[in-house]
């Protein structure tokens, strides 16, 4: 079965090291709408900074990787703002793997209040769903939450994910062409 739907892809990179257990796929998603006031991407808030792909293209891609994909791990943009295309993709993702990590701006509680079939899909076959706005001030220096107020609720591979507030935050870099790319959640200082 082929997946012919449209998907705004900003980029997409492995192995990252930095956002989750493993060696992940990182796909990052354009179009925003939350208007979060410390977005940690906001480059890719304007769904013109990314590239309508059709979801079978990802996954061929995503298949000619050398070597084994740890997990997946979506961010953004805001991987909700076309939850129809997200769903489509977990779906695609799940035929490899359910251990998918999202990052969203939205709460949980927020997503589960839209009553949307293709969102509800999307939260019983990811396993961490890492959610709320970046607040640089919350800052916590650990884990993959950015902030404090973000919440990592995990459904699926509990044991892979038991330490995942305490685990060992770091920033991977990449040389994309002529553009840098930092990679993961922001450090912390003592001075901040």
């Amino acid at each position: 079965m082929t997946c012919d739907t449209m998907i705004n892809l900003a980029r997409m990179y492995y192995p990252v090291r930095t956002l989750g257990p493993g060696q992940r796929v990182g796909i990052w998603l354009a179009g925003c709408d939350r208007d979060c006031p410390e977005c940690i991407s906001p480059e890719l808030k304007n769904p013109g900074s990314g590239t309508l792909v059709p979801i079978h293209e990802i996954m061929c891609h995503i298949r000619k990787i050398s070597g084994t994909a740890d997990g997946f791990t979506i961010s953004g943009g805001e991987p909700f703002y076309s939850p129809h295309e997200l769903r489509e993709l977990v779906r695609e993702i799940t035929g490899i793997t359910d251990d998918i990590i999202i990052f969203t701006g939205y709460t949980l509680k927020e997503l589960r209040g839209l009553h949307d079939h293709d969102v509800d899909y999307i939260l019983e076959n990811i396993s961490v769903l890492i959610d709320g706005p970046y607040v640089a001030e919350l800052g916590c220096g650990t884990g993959l939450r950015g902030s404090s107020n973000q919440q990592i609720h995990v459904f699926k591979n509990e044991e892979k994910y038991r330490d995942i507030e305490q685990c060992e935050r770091s920033m991977q870099v990449v040389v994309n062409g002529d553009r840098v790319i930092t990679i993961g959640i922001p450090l912390v200082s003592d001075d901040d």
